[in-house]
């Protein structure tokens, strides 16, 4: 059978890069999926940005699983568009302190598939068409794909041909159109996007001279931006040039200053080799008029397009999809769903000592004066315990605009005394290392700080279900209002509140009056907050969230506690203090928002028995030694597993798009990835769970390689020579799948009634 590896080959393509050879690895049982699971390495490089979207299309096209449904009829397939979009995952790995739904949570893309093979000697043909629905807009891609030879050592790409067409409800013919094509001596590819502003065009060629070596030539042309490079690669190498720029690159993946990111792990128990699985969610269908919609259901809400989305209330009737009989099978469920949900978080500690180098972020309030010379006031800031230096360090300062917020490098690192934080009790923080919220208690130290000592607390978080909730909850600092929020979202022009909080709430710290702590109330009923007027403490409204970006993923309550005495500032003061509650074991807080992460949803079954999913798994692990892991080598870090492929917490740092090597995140061209890679080794890829009881093994599954900068005197003498005079495929060589008299015609897309088969590329039956 011929196996179209689209996400392969075209990340290949991206990069002008053969294969690299992988290494084996020992691992427990030579069968086990530790052992088996399948690896994908692709580069990175300033051809990508060009051509990104064959390759974000190539990874779905990937993700169908074409190869292993041949002549077997037209079936349904979800694919989460989120994990083939790496503008998408970085852009949410830089998000600081946003819930980390968003950077779980899925967003499925439903495809109609058939692929058929008429004998051995001829091709295998794929027609697809996938749904794209967007808030404002929905698109069909029509794609065909005809695949004559799989990938060799002669060929690295195969013999194929992928031609797709992006057509958009109420727009004539196809704004969005291209091919991909895999020949006997290289790879063509074009694509044209015609919008308000005009078309804007990739073109790419890339010639093979050998089985290891070639030239290519990429032009990109829009109204905003162009591009255009010249490239050629041999076993070793890989120059590339622009008009302002000649670079040479090593291609050995064991160069010490090779970057290596990854993008997707499973994890295995240690001894067996086998899968670590976790009850997180299950896909479901929505009937909303005569149309029935895929989706999911999981820990981090409902994930549909946006009109069945928009279609689910409290009480709605969903069909969950079960797989368990190695078939599909429907069940009716009702749906508890709220525009809230409020997370628990429960208390664990460590020590400053351990935190040393490990970056989080603080608030810092209207009196910035002895954080550091310059400080701006009101502003949240990254920082690190640096224990040679027995001090904090800052290093950026987060800035929001309307594409969201990313931190800002500061001109150079500034120390900050840990005395800024004691009068405050301590600091108050978020570290994605540490797994989430953060308190680091400075209470009564004086002088030189002892990091031993120094307790950090950190939090594991569960999501409360209905049955949970607590019957009052209290708050000190950003308590939001039914009222508040509709006055801060309505508001316009800077008339209005300056938060969505109640008055006086926004980043209160300071001791609280009894009179002036904000109460609250839950109903079970609806898995609601209630405020003090007994409204729904909830703002579901996208667009005008998405005016303030600050709160585009949603309005976070402070710490909510359930006994007053939990934050008592001292015994019988009646002042109540928001960092006296990091001692109490429990406090919760509450979230609403436009996302499906930012909201609760749950089913019950036929006897009202609500259906639970697994909060991801907490795990300690200790980064090993090496200068490839930076700052956190050694260190002991805090990741989260929310099921296989969902293993997330490596902190990130930012290269250049062009150079590879590591810049300011505000540097132009700056991208945001994860600062190292857990490797596939039994010992160096160990995790655990917190306690220390249960050992695992981490494998990576989607790793990104960004090849290391050599002096272009090492191309030279190679005699790595950069064409001239490169034809590149046009406008000419495109072919319309929804052109009927056309080879590459898709015909009308299928009707097909059953369950999906394939999500992400996981066949279920």
């Amino acid at each position: 059978m011929i196996i179209l590896n689209l996400r392969a080959r075209a990340a290949v393509a991206l990069a002008v890069a053969a294969a690299l050879a992988s290494t084996a690895h020992a691992a427990p049982g030579s069968t086990s999926a530790y052992r088996t699971d399948a690896q994908s390495s692709h580069v990175e490089d300033a051809t990508s940005s060009g051509i990104g979207e064959v390759n974000m299309i190539a990874c779905i096209m990937h993700a169908l699983s074409a190869d292993a449904l041949v002549n077997q009829g037209a079936y349904i397939a979800l694919v989460d568009k989120n994990k083939c979009d790496s503008a998408k995952r970085s852009s949410t790995s830089n998000a600081g302190s946003t819930s980390d739904g968003a950077q779980a949570a899925a967003s499925y893309i439903t495809a109609v598939v058939n692929s058929t093979r008429a004998s051995n000697s001829d091709p295998m043909i794929t027609k697809a068409w996938l749904e794209i629905a967007e808030e404002d807009h929905h698109q069909t891609i029509n794609v065909h794909i005809s695949a004559t030879a799989a990938p060799s050592i002669t060929n690295a790409y195969g013999l194929f041909r992928l031609d797709y067409c992006g057509k958009a409800d109420g727009i004539a013919g196809c704004p969005s159109r291209g091919y991909l094509e895999g020949t006997a001596n290289g790879l063509n590819f074009y694509q044209i996007d015609s919008g308000d502003n005009g078309d804007e065009s990739t073109a790419m060629r890339l010639a093979t001279a050998s089985a290891t070596g070639g030239t290519g030539r990429l032009v990109h042309a829009g109204q905003h931006d162009a591009s255009a490079f010249v490239f050629a690669y041999d076993a070793g190498l890989f120059r590339r040039a622009d008009d302002n720029d000649d670079q040479c690159f090593s291609r050995d993946a064991a160069d010490p200053d090779t970057g290596m990111s990854v993008w997707r792990y499973g994890l295995y128990n240690a001894e067996t080799g086998a899968r670590i699985t976790r009850s997180s969610g299950f896909p479901i269908d929505v009937t909303s008029g005569s149309t029935t919609y895929h989706g999911y259901l999981g820990y981090y809400g409902l994930s549909l397009p946006p009109e069945a989305q928009n279609s689910i209330e409290n009480g709605s009737t969903v069909q969950k999809v079960d797989y368990s009989s190695n078939n599909a099978t429907r069940t009716n469920f009702t749906v508890v769903k709220s525009d809230g949900k409020l997370t628990k978080y429960t208390r664990h500690t460590r020590t400053l000592h351990s935190m040393d180098q490990i970056k989080f972020t603080a608030f810092v309030g209207f009196d910035s004066s002895n954080f550091f010379a310059g400080a701006q006031p009101n502003s949240q800031y990254e920082l690190y315990w640096d224990e040679a230096g027995g001090h904090f360090v800052t290093t950026a300062r987060m800035a929001c605009d309307q594409n969201g917020c990313q931190n800002q490098e500061l001109s150079a690192p500034q120390n900050v005394s840990a005395a800024y934080w004691t009068s405050r009790g301590g600091v108050q923080g978020y570290s994605q290392s540490l797994g989430g919220e953060v308190f680091i208690n400075l209470q009564g130290i004086t002088g030189t700080v002892d990091s031993n000592t120094v307790q950090v607390i950190f939090r594991s978080q569960d999501l409360v279900y209905p049955a949970d909730l607590p019957s009052q909850l209290y708050c000190l600092q950003n308590c939001p209002s039914a009222a508040s929020l509709s006055a801060y979202f309505s508001s316009s022009g800077g008339q209005g509140p300056t938060s969505p909080f109640v008055a006086g709430t926004s980043n209160r710290f300071l001791p609280v009056p009894a009179s002036a702590v904000i109460a609250y109330t839950t109903d079970a009923a609806s898995v609601t907050l209630r405020d003090g007027a007994n409204a729904a403490v909830t703002f579901s409204d996208g667009e005008a969230l998405g005016q303030h970006p600050q709160y585009m993923n949603g309005v976070r309550t402070g710490r909510l506690f359930t006994q007053l005495s939990d934050a008592e500032c001292s015994v019988n003061s009646a002042t109540y203090c928001d960092y006296k509650v990091n001692d109490a074991q429990v406090y919760y807080q509450w979230e609403t928002g436009a996302n499906n992460w930012n909201q609760f949803a749950a089913v019950k079954d036929s006897t009202g028995t609500l259906v639970t999913f697994d909060a991801p798994l907490q795990l300690a692990y200790t980064v090993p030694t090496g200068a490839q892991y930076g700052d956190y080598a050694g260190k002991s870090i805090v990741l989260q597993y929310g099921g296989f492929g969902e293993l997330w917490g490596v902190p990130g740092s930012c290269v250049s798009s062009v150079t590879n090597a590591p810049v300011n995140c505000n540097s132009e061209g700056a991208r945001y990835v994860p600062s190292f890679a857990i490797p596939y080794d039994e010992i160096k890829g160990r995790v655990t769970s917190t306690d220390g009881q249960t050992g695992y093994l981490a494998k990576w599954l989607d790793r990104e390689i960004r090849f290391a900068q050599k002096p272009l005197q090492s191309c030279s003498a190679a005699g790595l020579a950069l064409p001239s005079n490169v034809t590149l495929p046009s406008q000419a060589d495109l072919k319309d799948p929804t052109d009927a008299s056309s080879t590459v015609y898709t015909g009308t897309k299928p009707v097909v009634t059953a369950a999906p088969r394939v999500i992400h590329g996981d066949v279920k039956y």
